[in-house]
């Protein structure tokens, strides 16, 4: 019988030389292509990729694999022998991939966290808007000049607060009585803070011409009774008036009230506020009837220490209207809004309080 070669009965051990070399291509070019996409994460070049040929990718030559019956056997490698990078990194690391690159390759994008922050512009505060308001300066504590001849007054320090609290930059420019209205709608001012009373009935203002507008109240102007400090106190009733003395100014809006309201009692009219306010601190009348506002003033100076405010305030719009308001001309509406809030704003917060006690003895609003 013919004799079979020695290696006949091992085919097996033949075939696994080209099948491990297959598979140790398969891993290297698995390690390589692994290492690529971290890199590519992580935001650096390929090191064989040069700049200006990014866009090529060389392939590496495949050795041909030699017919099964003529590769002899190879032994087994170990295990855990380490497998050296065919690949010679070049010198000088190339310029990372475009993003145009990276989606033609179908690559990851890198994180957005990695990249670089673009630098913010700095927002600069948009300036105040500035106005200008009106006033008479001449209507003391209201307006009025002082001794510096800058303008003052309750009117005034009232219009810097809602300013400040608008976040407005206001200036002020004193015009007469007449020329207030006629000086807004010109434009030479933006609102009329100069104690201009709501129109009503009884009470005419220049506040009642076409194209303006009224913000709220900023305060209101009751009458009101004043009576000396030692005086023994009177219900403010038709009865108990009946016979008393009631001083007031003749042919003021308040001897028309004390008319029709206590029409028993007698009238003491002067020609003047100031000579009716006389005539109560000597005693010549009972009662001093008169703008709520103008007694508290009065009653707080050393003229008028000797009496007092006695009894409720008189509101009723029909004789004493419904307070003074801003002006501003029609289309404004924004800022007369601003000016509503602002205000209120201050009544809460106590400012407006402190503000009316530096000019009369208490709140006028």
């Amino acid at each position: 019988m013919k004799r079979l070669p020695a290696w006949y009965g091992t085919g097996g051990t033949k075939q696994a030389g080209p099948m491990r070399f297959l598979l140790y291509v398969n891993l290297i070019a698995i390690v390589l292509l692994a290492g690529a996409l971290a890199r590519l994460y992580e935001g650096e070049p390929l090191p064989w990729l040069e700049q200006g040929e990014r866009g090529a990718i060389a392939e590496a030559p495949v050795a041909p694999v030699a017919p099964v019956a003529s590769v002899p056997a190879e032994p087994d490698l170990p295990e855990t022998e380490a497998v050296a990078d065919p690949v010679e990194r070049s010198a000088e690391p190339s310029a990372p991939l475009t993003i145009e690159q990276m989606m033609a390759l179908q690559l990851p994008f890198p994180s957005p966290a990695r990249l670089p922050a673009a630098p913010e512009a700095p927002v600069e505060p948009e300036p105040p808007r500035e106005i200008v308001i009106l006033t008479e300066g001449a209507y003391p504590p209201f307006n009025y000049r002082d001794s510096s001849g800058a303008l003052s007054g309750f009117d005034v320090e009232l219009a810097r607060a809602l300013c400040e609290k608008i976040e407005l930059h206001c200036t002020f420019a004193a015009r007469s009585w007449d020329r207030l209205v006629p000086a807004l709608r010109e434009g030479e001012g933006d609102a009329v803070i100069a104690s201009m009373l709501i129109p009503s009935a009884s009470r005419e203002s220049p506040a009642s011409s076409q194209g303006l507008i009224l913000s709220d109240r900023y305060y209101s102007t009751p009458g009101h009774f004043a009576a000396r400090r030692n005086a023994v106190p009177l219900g403010a009733k038709p009865s108990t008036l009946a016979g008393r003395s009631i001083a007031v100014q003749a042919g003021s809006i308040h001897q028309a009230y004390v008319s029709m309201r206590f029409p028993d009692a007698k009238l003491e009219t002067f020609p003047s506020l100031e000579a009716a306010q006389q005539a109560l601190a000597e005693g010549k009348a009972h009662l001093l009837f008169a703008d709520r506002n103008m007694l508290l003033r009065w009653s707080a100076s050393s003229e008028g220490a000797c009496c007092r405010l006695v009894g409720p305030a008189y509101g009723d719009a029909a004789y004493f209207g419904k307070g003074a308001a801003i002006v501003l001309r029609k289309g404004d509406e924004k800022l007369r809004d601003d000016f509503n809030d602002a205000l209120a704003a201050l009544v809460a917060d106590g400012t407006y309080a402190r503000i009316s006690s530096g000019y009369f003895s208490g709140s006028i609003y």
